[in-house]
């Protein structure tokens, strides 16, 4: 049997906070791409992406992950959304997640095609993010 990843109670007013840090690394992501950073880039993408993820779950369930293992936030967002839209945003999600440790920690530097796709993943997820927030965040 497989255990639910922790989450914690959130007040959904609170959502702004989190779309707010997801815009603005998004903004420092597209900033990045067109100075050819493309360390700050990827960082940012993912960055935006999770906290994209919690703006989205805080809003409309009231929770986000408690975890250090941002995986679990994937299961999070499958668990609590079934549609189809949803599940799609969550494999995106996963795969930029994946991609974290390659962006952060490791010591092969990051392409410009590497950078590309990752933004471009992230900016897709914003997008179904932000379509899924109430217009009041």
């Amino acid at each position: 049997m497989v255990k639910e990843p922790q989450t914690k109670r959130t007040d959904k007013s609170k959502a702004g906070t989190f779309w707010d840090r997801a815009q603005q690394c998004a903004a420092a992501m597209n900033d990045a791409l067109q100075r050819g950073h493309w360390e700050a880039a990827g960082i940012n993408a993912v960055h935006s992406a999770i906290s994209a993820n919690d703006a989205v779950l805080v809003a409309l369930r009231g929770i986000r992950p408690a975890s250090k293992d941002h995986k679990d936030a994937v299961r999070i967002l499958q668990s609590q959304f079934k549609e189809e839209d949803a599940q799609g945003a969550a494999k995106r999600l996963g795969t930029i997640i994946s991609k974290k440790s390659r962006v952060e920690y490791e010591q092969k530097r990051m392409t410009e095609k590497e950078a590309r796709e990752i933004a471009l993943d992230a900016q897709r997820f914003i997008d179904w993010a932000k379509a899924r927030l109430p217009t009041s965040i």
